[in-house]
């Protein structure tokens, strides 16, 4: 996991080719000028998908991928989003197709999110993100790098 300021973003160059790809994207595009949906950055290599979400302030369900990295960065309001570094429960076994599998943690690092800030989430990492800060779920723009390993 990997939790900072956007203004950062060249502390974790170096990491891989494809990350620094997306974190110099992340950090030389207006990301809220880019409309809904799937936005190439170098194919199926590295590409954003911008989103509108509410959050929940119950949701409780981890997710993790294998094959790539997700950078979460909200566009408009703020959401919670948890770590955990092992399932108690596999609810949703991994499927490939879709890069998914789901899952309940316990021992969770929560960071909140807001515009101008990023977080990193691993593959095989479980997270959780669209987690309402408060008691009441609010309306996000956000939008997710997926960064191939």
């Amino acid at each position: 996991m990997i939790f900072d300021k956007i203004e950062n973003w060249e502390r974790y160059l170096g990491i891989s080719g494809n990350l620094d790809k997306a974190f110099k994207y992340m950090a030389e595009t207006d990301l809220s000028s880019l409309e809904d949906g799937r936005h190439e950055i170098d194919g199926d290599n590295v590409f954003i998908n911008v989103m509108q979400a509410d959050t929940n302030p119950d949701k409780k369900e981890y997710e993790f991928h294998e094959k790539y990295y997700d950078i979460q960065i909200d566009l408009a309001g703020c959401e919670d989003i948890w770590f955990s570094t092992a399932y108690e429960e596999i609810t949703r076994p991994y499927k490939e197709d879709g890069d998914i599998g789901m899952g309940i943690c316990k021992g969770e690092t929560v960071c909140h999110l807001s515009p101008g800030r990023f977080a990193v989430c691993e593959p095989e990492e479980p997270h959780l993100p669209g987690v309402a800060p408060g008691a009441e779920g609010e309306h996000i723009r956000k939008a997710v790098i997926k960064v191939r390993k």
